[in-house]
């Protein structure tokens, strides 16, 4: 599991739904330097492993990809 701080809201994902939504912030990426940000972070927070603070944007772009 990998955790994240959402504004004070804790969210913990599964790896494998972190690496899908590392891909889609990925590939959507050229669109949205927002989405491109998102798509570092991710990539960190799955080498690291170790809780992430996620800023207003990335946190709005992350739950927009959950909503999916």
């Amino acid at each position: 599991m990998i955790k994240f701080d959402l504004h004070g809201r804790e969210l913990a994902l599964d790896e494998a739904v972190v690496q899908k939504l590392q891909a889609e912030a990925l590939a959507r990426a050229g669109s949205s330097t927002t989405l491109n940000d998102l798509a570092v972070i991710l990539t960190r927070a799955l080498s690291e492993r170790k809780p992430i603070t996620l800023r207003r944007a990335e946190s709005r772009a992350l739950e927009q990809l959950l909503a999916k």
